[in-house]
């Protein structure tokens, strides 16, 4: 209950640029809100005088004034919300000292968890000086109760107080505590993740200066090397030919980059449009062909017939691309027999596949083949090491979760892999006597994933 509520308020009150900070700042306004409505609620019941009462609720209408002006995301706006915050909270210390029972009362156990929370929230102009006023402003009140004992309203009866500190106590055991591990939890959770992406961004930076590097000093290199007058014509066009293949390697690799990095940084918007399948497939196709045809495979596209006219609504553009990266690693890494690309109809639902008869993909790395400049390692067969910086699947896999989808992986060493992928999208229209099509798969490989039923 806690952790949905904690979440739900995080949601609600801030927003992704919003750090772990901010977070627990929104966390304790709201608790110390709960506190001080309860406390109004629970002074009444216990016969208190109705000057705690009043206070209390003076108090929760100005941190609900600090809820709203912590909404906006303006800097002015959230400081003067957190002045607020501090300003009221001592006011608010102060005044339930005399108004509830001086130093008799949980006074002084609220003040020690308000000098808790300043020592974590880090506030300006300082912890060391806020706590040291704080401390004096404690010390203060005790001597002013010792002087002028008859300024501090006393409890009327040993029961008021009493109750006064299960209240309390209560609340901070069964609300506060919860609250606040549980917030510890999400806080450590987000620093180990800070930490992991600035490890991967520096993995990120490294391989980049290295794998932009390569083709460069390709290029350069022979570049260099055709302005020497004792070249044959051959020996030219097999530099040119290397320039060209270093160039589009680079090319490829710089817009793998930029599309991973805009779609990690969420700069993409998804266009839906209406087309049909068999469009789609047939751009695919002439994409590739020119490709395929340097090779000895067999490219085919696999569309059963009673869905070959189907229509769907979705973003054509980002599935071409998805089936680009996945055939486009098919041909890599597949030295005879076939690469296939295809859809099926299952529980209607569209699930669309890539499948290739490569040296597979062992158990152990089908995971981590998804993660950016992961590639595939399979043994001392240099034959099947792509090229490339393993950003391809990083990209399909960014891309479907942009379309609320997913992706899975079927592969078997020297069994070739097949790539299942399946997203949110509407089928506008479809051949009348259209039926699941899982059955009628010519891929054994596809009729063993049942993930997408």
């Amino acid at each position: 209950m806690l952790k949905y509520f904690t979440k739900t308020l995080v949601e609600r009150f801030l927003t992704e640029e919003d750090d772990y900070t901010d977070h627990f700042f929104c966390l304790i306004v709201c608790l110390t809100f709960l506190f001080s409505a309860v406390s109004t609620l629970f002074n009444l019941l216990i016969g208190l005088p109705g000057m705690v009462a009043l206070w209390s609720a003076v108090v929760s209408l100005f941190l609900l004034i600090v809820f709203f002006l912590y909404r906006y995301p303006g800097k002015k706006y959230r400081s003067f919300a957190k002045g607020l915050f501090y300003t009221s909270a001592v006011i608010t210390l102060n005044g339930m000292w005399i108004f509830n029972g001086g130093s008799q009362s949980p006074s002084p156990i609220i003040f020690l968890a308000f000098m808790a929370l300043i020592v974590f929230l880090e506030p300006k102009p300082g912890v060391g000086i806020i706590s040291l006023l704080l401390g004096l402003n404690v010390v203060a009140l005790l001597l002013l109760e010792l002087f002028f004992p008859d300024i501090v309203l006393m409890y009327q009866s040993a029961q008021q107080r009493t109750m006064d500190f299960v209240v309390v106590i209560s609340f901070l055991f069964l609300a506060v505590v919860p609250t606040l591990t549980y917030s510890r939890k999400i806080i450590i959770q987000q620093k180990e993740q800070a930490e992991k992406d600035n490890q991967q961004k520096s993995a990120y930076l490294a391989n980049m200066s290295h794998e932009i590097r390569t083709p460069m000093n390709a290029i350069v290199g022979f570049a260099e090397l055709l302005k020497s007058p004792d070249l044959t014509k051959n020996e030219q066009h097999d530099y040119i030919d290397i320039i060209r293949q270093n160039s589009d390697l680079l090319l490829n690799m710089l817009n793998n980059i930029l599309d991973l990095s805009k779609l990690e940084a969420k700069l993409v918007e998804i266009n839906t449009s209406e087309f049909s399948i068999s469009s789609l497939f047939s751009q695919i196709y002439n994409a590739h062909i020119t490709q395929i045809r340097k090779t000895r495979l067999f490219f085919e596209k696999d569309i059963p017939d009673e869905i070959k006219n189907i229509v769907i609504k979705s973003d054509r553009t980002l599935l071409f691309q998805v089936f680009s990266n996945l055939i486009t690693n098919a041909i890599k890494v597949t030295r005879q027999g076939e690469i296939r690309y295809g859809v099926r109809l299952k529980n209607q639902k569209v699930h669309f596949f890539v499948f290739d008869t490569g040296p597979g993909i062992p158990r152990q790395q089908q995971e981590k083949i998804f993660e950016r400049f992961s590639q595939l390692n399979n043994g001392s067969d240099v034959s099947f090491n792509a090229d490339g910086v393993g950003l391809g699947l990083s990209i399909c896999k960014a891309i479907l979760n942009l379309l609320d989808g997913q992706i899975k992986l079927h592969s078997e060493v020297n069994k070739g892999s097949t790539f299942i992928f399946s997203f949110s999208t509407d089928i506008l229209t479809s051949q009348e006597g259209e039926k699941e099509s899982g059955q009628s798969a010519n891929i054994p490989i596809i009729e063993k994933e049942q993930a997408f039923s």
